[in-house]
């Protein structure tokens, strides 16, 4: 499959040079609804992310700290996504905002010590922040991001809550991109959102003082 090295200005969303694709279908999240049956606490984040799956954890995951206390309460970031996202799609802060973090810290916390889940998902709507147009009619129609975050008590798998968090607002297009030969030449990308953005949609259940 051929790859071809492709560079142009790029013109802003707002040209009006060419209409607007319509978002991508996305997958609606699932409630989570785990089987009652006892399990160890979570040794990996796989086993939390399960909650953002339809179904759930195939059993509960009571051994899981509750939701209890004062904050700050570890909670655990995951995406219904199933495979890996392009660095613009992805939901998710990247792990590069933590590098200088503790190991461990309430939002990449010991999967063991977690005791809440956010499990997000794109919407698939926001405004048009830019338009970047490449030779050969490659356009890439970048969004900002709007995702909507579901609250899970790892313990019981009960919901605690929802909101929505917005991705970047800017992007800056690139001189030089590749495309694989077959790939549609228009497509729509999403911006994501950062970890500071997490942080403050969150910060309600998560320093929340829970009796």
């Amino acid at each position: 499959m051929g790859i071809a090295f492709l560079a142009s200005a790029c013109s802003g969303g707002g040209d009006g040079t060419k209409a607007d694709p319509s978002p991508s279908a996305v997958t609606t999240p699932a409630s989570a609804t785990p089987t009652a049956a006892a399990h160890p606490t979570a040794t990996d984040a796989s086993d939390l992310a399960a909650y953002c799956y339809k179904g759930g954890p195939t059993t509960l995951l009571t051994a899981q700290p509750a939701y209890r206390g004062k904050g700050p309460h570890p909670v655990l970031l995951a995406t219904t996504s199933p495979t890996p996202l392009r660095a613009t799609e992805a939901p998710l802060p990247s792990p590069g905002e933590t590098a200088t973090a503790a190991p461990h810290d309430t939002y990449h916390p010991d999967p063991a010590k977690a005791q809440l889940v956010a499990c997000v998902v794109n919407k698939g709507k926001g405004k048009l922040v830019e338009t970047c147009r490449y030779a050969g009619d490659y356009v890439r129609y970048f969004r900002q991001g709007q995702y909507e975050v579901t609250l899970y008590e790892a313990k019981t798998g009960r919901k605690v809550g929802t909101t929505t968090v917005a991705g970047d607002d800017h992007y800056t297009c690139l001189a030089q991109v590749s495309f694989v030969a077959g790939e549609p030449q228009s497509k729509t990308e999403w911006l994501s959102a950062g970890l500071p953005a997490f942080r403050k949609a969150l910060a309600p259940w998560v320093n929340a003082v829970k009796s």
